[in-house]
Parts: structure tokens; sequence; C-alpha cells
């Protein structure tokens, strides 16, 4: 009669210890991230005295406000965040709705070609943007649409859609093509079993991409230094880049509004981080 197999104490002492390496490692490296966002939101609640003192501290000495209340009503920070909010919603708005039924069609109609046209949207993505400051400002400026924010939707737009397209197209191949089949046979078209049964079951996948689509155009700063004159026009980076004096930088408006603008961020990932999850597992089944 054989004899029951024992765990073997050496073995399960070595997994502790390597999970226990494992999650120390990622603490650490937690730490290290999360470090400068820590330093920024607590600066920004230091008076401006602080800011220079000779011996620094981690918290505030003096905890203060002054700073969100100075760059909110003394500046034109405001109208840079509302810049910022119009021209970020508008470029993904377009670039999703646009991915959607590009993506779907690469996923579902074969044609000659479709998968070295899916990798060329990916290979798209390895090319600085740097690269292309030049050919687009004169495409811009020959349309008319030069310091304005109708030429950044069409820039954020033209390049966050080679990204969304290459993420929703893995998320539909994912769902099983079974359901489409049985809702033709129903006698839903083609369009129709699209809207009414692949977009809702796509919702995650969608979600993701549209968080990643607004990041991006919230944070850019590149094209919208190149493309917009006027300060009513600018959006919050380089907006932030404007509180620069002849001689100093004013650190306090800085640190604030730099806390300001990573709370959008903050408050989507904390309501969306289920979807986003979901979108981004259900886009690495396949693709």
């Amino acid at each position: 009669m054989a004899t029951p197999k024992r765990d073997n104490p050496t073995m399960s002492r070595r997994a502790v210890i390597v999970l226990v390496v494992v999650y120390a490692l990622l603490a650490v490296a937690v730490t290290v991230i999360l470090f400068p966002v820590f330093w920024m939101a607590s600066s920004s609640l230091k008076p401006q005295s602080e800011l220079f003192a000779r011996n620094m501290t981690m918290l505030p000495v003096r905890w203060t406000l002054e700073n969100f209340r100075n760059v909110w009503e003394g500046t034109a920070f405001p109208t840079y965040f509302w810049n910022s909010f119009k021209v970020s919603a508008l470029s993904t708005a377009c670039s999703v709705i646009i991915s959607m039924y590009a993506a779907y069609a690469i996923a579902r109609i074969k044609f000659a070609g479709s998968y070295a046209f899916s990798l060329l949207l990916l290979i798209t993505q390895m090319f600085p943007h740097i690269l292309l400051v030049i050919p687009l400002f004169v495409i811009i400026q020959k349309l008319g649409l030069f310091n304005t924010h109708t030429a950044l939707v069409i820039a954020y737009t033209s390049f966050s859609i080679p990204f969304t397209v290459w993420m929703l197209r893995g998320f539909f191949e994912a769902i099983p093509a079974e359901l489409e089949e049985a809702a033709v046979i129903d006698g839903a078209s083609m369009m129709g079993t699209f809207h009414r049964i692949i977009l809702p079951l796509a919702g995650p996948g969608i979600a993701a991409v549209t968080m990643f689509g607004f990041i991006r155009g919230w944070n850019e700063f590149l094209f919208a230094l190149v493309l917009l004159q006027n300060h009513d026009l600018f959006t919050l980076p380089i907006g932030l880049a404007s509180f620069q004096e002849e001689y100093t930088f004013r650190w306090d408006l800085i640190l604030a509004g730099a806390s300001i603008i990573t709370l959008p961020v903050l408050f989507f990932f904390l309501v969306m981080q289920r979807f986003i999850v979901q979108g981004l597992l259900g886009g690495a089944v396949k693709g």
C-alpha cells in the first residue's frame, strides 16, 4: 500500500521566503514611485517660507490651503483647467468612437493584410512624437487651425487611435463569435449585433481605452506648446510652465496646481479601476 506523500517543509519555507522577498521589492518600488507624489502634495500644503527653509520637513509645520487659493483665484488656472478638460474629453470621445468600429472590423472581418495592418498600428507607437512635430505643424497651419483647440483635438485623436484600436481589437477577439452568429440567425444585422450585443460586453475594454486616452490628452505638453500661442487657450501643462517668472519659479503655485491636476486622474482610477483591470485582461487574451 502506497504511503501518502508528505509536504516538503523545505519547499514551503522556500516559497514563503520568495513571497516575502517579492512583496518587499514591490513595497520598495511603490515607495519610490509614490514618494514624489507624496512630496508634491505635502509641499503644496506648506507656506512659501517652509518651501525654502534650511531644515525641511516631510510634513508641513504649519498647514495651509493658501497656495490652492492663490493658484485658483490669482492666476488663469481655472481657464487652463477648462481648456484641458475640453480638449481631452473631445479627443478621447473621437478616438474611442473611431477605434470601436475600426477594431471591430479588424477583429471580425478577415481581409488580406488585416494582421499586417494591426502590426503597423503597433509599430507607429514606437516612434517618438517629436519626430512628427514639424510635419503636423505645417499641416495644421495650412488648414488654418493654428492656435486653436481644434488643432489639439485632431493631434491627440490621431495619436490615440493606433493604441486604442490595438487594445480594442484584442478585446473584441476575446468575445465568442457564437454570440454574433446567434444574433444573425435571429435576424439582426451586423451593425445591430455590434451595437446591441458586442458593445455592452466590451464595456470594460472601452472604459480602459477611454481612461488611457483621457490621461494622454490631459498630460500632453509638446503639441500644446507648439500649436498654441494665445495664453487664453493654454492647457494645464503649459499653463503651469508659464508660472515661471523672470528670475525664479513660483513653486508654491506650481506644486498646488500640479496637485489639482492629479485629482481628476486619481478620481477616474478609483471609480473605474474595476473596468480598467477587466479591459486590460480581456484585451490580453488575444492579439
